[in-house]
C-alpha cells in the first residue's frame, strides 16, 4: 500500500484527490518540476559526452573491419572489380577469373565466397593477415612476386600495354617506349607491373616517372585516361582490350611486357592450397569450358 504522505510521480500523474497533506505534497515537487527543463539539459549534456568519449577510445571502422574469415573449410577469395576477373550488371556477375574458380570449386564441393576489391594493395594486406586465402587478379608471375607469395601455375597469357588517348590534347602520343623518357604513366596502386617499368626505365637509360593512387584500379585508370585526366597508363592487354570496346577514343597498341604468365596468388600460410589449385587449373585447362572462357574474354 503506498504511503499518502509519500508523494509519488504515478498519483501525480493521475490526480489524485485533495488531501490535508496534497498542498504540502504539491510544494515539494514544485521546486524539481520546475527544474525539470534543465535538468532533462544536463542529462542530455552528459549523455553528448559519454557519446564523444566512447567514439574518441575506438578505432575508426574500415572496410577491412567488415569482412571477417568465415569459419570451415571455405576458400575466401579476394577478387579483382575489372572487366576480366570480375564484374557485374544488376543481379548478373561474370569474369573470365570468376567463372572459371567457381566451376573448379563446384567440380571438388569447395565452398567459396568472393570478396571484390579494387585497390590492389587492400588484397595483399588481406592476404598477410589472414582475412583471404587468394587473390584472383591481372597478376603477372614476376620474379619479385614469387618472391613474396607462392604463385599458381598459370591461368592464361596476357601482357602490359601502355593506354593512351587515340587524340592525346596538351601531349603528345606515344608511338614507341623510348618516348616515355622522362615522362609519366599511371599504374594500379602496388602493381606488379612497376617491376617491368623500373626494368625498362634502366633499359631507356632515363626515369619513367610513375605515379599510383590507392583508389584507381586499372579499370578506372582507363576511364581516367579517357576523359584526358591523366596522360597515360599501363594495364593488362586484356583489360585495355575491353574497356577500349567502351571507350573508343583510347588505344593500347604500344606494348610494354613481352607475354607473360598470368597466375593467382595464395597465402604463406597454406601451403597445401596451392597444390591443390595448381591440380585443379590443370585439369581445368583441359576442358572445352576452358576454350569457352578463353573465347569469351580473351
Amino acid at each position: 500500500m503506498t504511503d499518502k504522505n509519500t508523494p509519488t510521480g504515478q498519483d501525480t500523474a493521475h490526480g489524485t484527490p485533495d488531501t490535508p497533506d496534497a498542498g504540502a505534497n504539491r510544494k515539494r515537487l514544485s521546486p524539481i518540476k520546475g527544474k525539470m527543463p534543465v535538468l532533462i539539459g544536463l542529462l542530455a549534456l552528459v549523455m553528448a559526452l559519454i557519446w564523444m568519449l566512447n567514439r574518441c577510445s575506438h578505432k575508426p571502422e574500415t572496410a577491412a573491419n567488415f569482412f571477417t574469415h568465415p569459419d570451415g573449410d571455405t576458400l575466401v577469395v579476394a577478387i579483382e572489380m575489372s572487366p576480366l576477373s570480375y564484374s557485374y550488371a544488376g543481379d548478373s556477375v561474370s569474369g573470365f577469373d570468376y567463372e572459371m574458380l567457381t566451376d573448379i570449386c563446384k567440380a571438388h564441393k569447395v565452398p567459396v565466397v568472393f570478396h571484390p576489391f579494387a585497390p590492389l594493395n587492400y588484397a595483399f594486406e588481406g592476404l598477410d593477415d589472414g582475412r583471404f586465402d587468394m587473390i584472383v587478379a591481372s597478376l603477372p608471375a614476376t620474379e619479385e612476386l614469387r618472391k613474396k607469395y607462392p604463385l599458381s601455375q598459370e591461368v592464361y597469357i596476357d601482357r602490359q600495354v601502355l593506354v593512351q588517348q587515340k587524340k592525346p590534347c596538351g601531349h603528345n602520343k606515344i608511338t614507341e617506349q623510348n618516348q616515355l623518357r622522362g615522362d609519366t604513366v599511371w599504374v594500379a596502386d602496388n602493381s606488379p607491373y612497376l617491376t617491368r617499368l623500373r626494368n625498362m626505365s634502366q633499359e631507356l637509360g632515363d626515369t619513367v616517372f610513375v605515379l599510383s593512387d590507392p583508389q584507381y584500379s586499372s579499370e578506372h585508370l582507363c576511364i581516367l585516361t579517357s576523359l584526358g585526366e591523366i596522360p597515360r597508363a599501363v594495364v593488362s592487354e586484356s583489360v585495355a582490350k575491353r574497356m577500349a570496346a567502351k571507350y573508343d577514343n583510347i588505344s593500347y597498341d604500344v606494348p610494354i611486357s613481352f607475354s607473360q604468365f598470368q597466375t593467382w596468388a595464395v597465402s604463406p600460410k597454406y601451403p597445401e592450397l596451392l597444390d591443390s589449385i595448381d591440380r585443379w587449373i590443370t585439369q581445368f585447362k583441359a576442358t572445352t569450358r576452358y576454350n569457352q572462357l578463353m573465347e569469351k574474354y580473351l
